[in-house]
């Protein structure tokens, strides 16, 4: 029994070691990626002044108005960017940001946005009631902190205005009515606990988007821009949504339809090891400054942050500016560390342009736009460069994750060293740990010296 007992406490701590560390991993992980970062006393003060003086009403002129929720708690940054930005470049449309409170909102990545308005504002006039509410998922779908964003949503929806949720955003309308009997979408990953905890919804997979009255759902991620388009297509004409479209390049989006384009009904495999082993072995990673600059394209700023701090977790982003808020190509406020205060940087990569003055003291400098081949998307010349840097796997598994079709990569890639030497510490401290039980118990049993009588050395044998 004792025996039986020294082996179950084995692999107890074989096991319960390396669930520790990767739970303490993701842990940090989620405190890099969902966590306002005002990144100096400067850069608070700014946020601080932007908060008190929230952007211009919206509306007006015959544009329609959207509002673009921010989660008190977080919400996913290509799911606010990617519809902020397309939504925005249209004429047609009035954009702006709501979230309950006016202080700054952690997007994922590392990104920090500043709401342009509240739902207090929206509720007392001083922001109009949307005609399109736009839901990115939130870290908190049904937390007590973003109730004031489901009350919208529903006010939207009873007045006959369009929801429109972008990946799990989905779980945010699960939690109001607005998806009682219609057909949805959602992350590929979330659809099967969708159906089981909200049947009244049938959920759909294998399309980019779905439309059912005057709700409108997207598949994951990187979808809500081809959602967006359509929208583009459906409220200001086809030619807006083909000149927006040949800006940014999606593959996949045909601008001679209004049917929503099929994807690949994924679902968990072996194959997205990558994605668990980045999102839990967060230790020595390489720390990348976002350079952001003034007027920079929106989902240009989410692919860098998205791919490297947030789907691949290959690095950890921290914006970084020579002013401690930078206002992007159509209005959004996202805040920076000032260059000169910022912590020590591997690399220095500024998306959205092909020169840059931006410099970090001799940090190596990557802009993505200047390595884009002809009919790349914002999201290409990164995915490559993650393969380039730690293998095809890496980058796949990225795409994946941010349901976007994966690009050329190139054909001689790297490994990722890094996790590979982390799960090999790993499995030798889990080794070590399993091992201890079994090593104190054949110290207590060894024989010492002398030990093979109970006489004492010297004294009269028994036997005479």
């Amino acid at each position: 029994m004792r025996r039986l007992v020294r082996i179950l406490l084995s692999v107890v701590l074989g096991l319960a070691i390396p669930a520790a560390v990767l739970g303490a991993g993701f842990v940090v992980t989620m405190g890099r990626d969902f966590t306002v970062h005002n990144g100096s006393a400067e850069s608070a003060e700014a946020a601080s002044a932007a908060a008190r003086e929230p952007a211009a009403p919206a509306g007006g002129s015959g544009r329609i108005p959207v509002a673009v929720l921010l989660g008190a708690n977080g919400s996913v940054a290509t799911d606010v960017l990617g519809p902020y930005d397309v939504l925005a470049d249209s004429a047609r449309f009035d954009v702006y940001t709501v979230s309950v409170h006016a202080e700054p909102v952690a997007l994922s990545g590392g990104l920090t946005a500043v709401p342009d308005h509240t739902t207090d504002d929206v509720r007392n006039g001083r922001a109009p009631l949307p005609r399109i509410v736009v839901v990115p998922a939130f870290t908190d779908p049904a937390g007590t902190d973003e109730a004031p964003l489901r009350d919208l949503v529903e006010r939207v929806h009873d007045t006959g205005g369009l929801v429109v949720s972008v990946c799990a955003g989905a779980r945010v309308l699960a939690q109001t009515n607005v998806l009682d009997g219609r057909r949805a979408t959602s992350f590929w990953s979330d659809l099967p606990g969708l159906r089981r905890s909200h049947p009244r919804t049938t959920w759909v997979a294998g399309v980019r988007w779905v439309q059912d009255g005057n709700v409108m759902t997207t598949a994951g991620v990187s979808s809500g821009i081809i959602g967006s388009l359509h929208l583009v297509q459906q409220f200001a004409g086809a030619d807006e949504a083909r000149r927006i479209g040949a800006r940014l390049h999606y593959p996949g989006w045909d601008p001679s339809t209004t049917t929503a384009p099929a994807i690949p009904a994924r679902q968990v495999s072996a194959a997205d090891y990558p994605y668990a082993l980045h999102a839990t072995l967060p230790w020595f990673q390489p720390t990348y400054g976002l350079g952001l600059t003034e007027g920079v394209d929106e989902i240009d700023v989410a692919a860098v942050a998205e791919l490297y701090g947030a789907v691949a977790f290959t690095a950890h982003v921290v914006p970084v500016a020579p002013q401690p808020i930078v206002t992007t190509a159509h209005g959004l406020r996202l805040l920076a560390t000032p260059i000169g205060r910022a912590p020590a940087l591997d690399r220095l990569v500024v998306p959205g342009v092909r020169e840059t003055t931006l410099a970090a003291g001799g940090v190596p400098t990557w802009l993505p736009q200047a390595e884009a081949r002809p009919g790349d998307s914002a999201f290409d010349p990164v995915l490559r460069d993650i393969a380039a840097a730690d293998g095809r796997a890496v980058a796949a598994t990225a795409a994946k994750y941010l349901e976007y079709p994966v690009p050329a990569l190139p054909d001689r890639t790297g490994r990722p060293w890094r996790i590979i030497g982390l799960v090999a510490g790993l499995v030798v401290l889990a080794a070590a740990g399993a091992v201890v039980p079994l090593r104190v118990r054949r110290r207590r049993v060894q024989p010492g010296p002398g030990s093979e009588s109970c006489a004492p050395p010297g004294s009269p044998s028994v036997s005479a």
